[in-house]
């Protein structure tokens, strides 16, 4: 039997994800296969890579947070190396060259390191599937975003927009095709990201979520 789970904002939840079930497949999905035919691979490599590199700032202050130097120090050479070198972070000779590969912390990696649970499931508008502990993440991340260091409202908005977009547009296909093998859409990705957070917290040593009995599932 599949594993499911505890979902006690499922009432505010579904309705959220009905809403972005329907802006993904009639809006974003059938524009981001646009995107991906008329932008040359080369160019969206390099829009990720722009974005990738100026959160390095971010990427720094979470890792010293959390006491990982080395790992801080990796950030700062790349941004030096990838704003300079790399053409404001457009290519990533940091990787390529000098063997500095990237080293992602987000707030949400932080708050783990000091024990602060997942909290509940929850789905945001827009932004999709998410937690307690990962949306504070998110929203907290993109206030302090250096591109509004680059760009004022509401130039620094739409940025925010691109960097997003061309990071859904290689998961699209997949939306499509894992939304069309259920009945039920929302618990079907509703179990897959909570049996992913499970995984991650058995593999760390300290599961935040325990499965509830499947005779509870609707």
């Amino acid at each position: 039997d599949p594993v499911t789970f505890d979902d006690p904002l499922e009432s505010i939840n579904r309705p959220i994800f009905a809403f972005n079930d329907v802006i993904y497949r009639y809006l974003f999905i059938p524009v981001s296969k646009g995107y991906d035919t008329v932008v040359p691979d080369p160019v969206q490599t390099g829009v990720g890579n722009f974005f990738s590199n100026l959160r390095e700032p971010l990427n720094l202050l979470n890792n010293l947070a959390q006491g990982e130097g080395k790992k801080s120090g990796t950030n700062l050479g790349r941004f030096l190396i990838n704003s300079t070198v790399g053409l404001l972070g457009l290519f990533d000779p940091a990787d390529a060259w000098f063997d500095l590969p990237e080293q992602t912390a987000t707030i949400g990696d932080t708050l783990e390191s000091y024990d602060v649970g997942y909290g509940n499931y929850l789905v945001l508008p827009i932004l999709g599937q998410s937690d307690f502990r990962n949306a504070f993440s998110t929203i907290s991340e993109s206030i302090l975003s250096p591109v509004h260091v680059i760009s004022d409202s509401p130039q620094s908005t739409y940025l925010q927009g691109l960097d997003g977009f061309n990071d859904f547009v290689p998961t699209a296909p997949t939306y499509e095709e894992l939304r069309a093998q259920s009945d039920d859409p929302y618990t079907f990705f509703r179990n897959m990201y909570l049996q992913s957070v499970l995984r991650d917290s058995e593999y760390k040593g300290a599961v935040q979520f325990s499965p509830s009995p499947a005779n509870n599932e609707k």
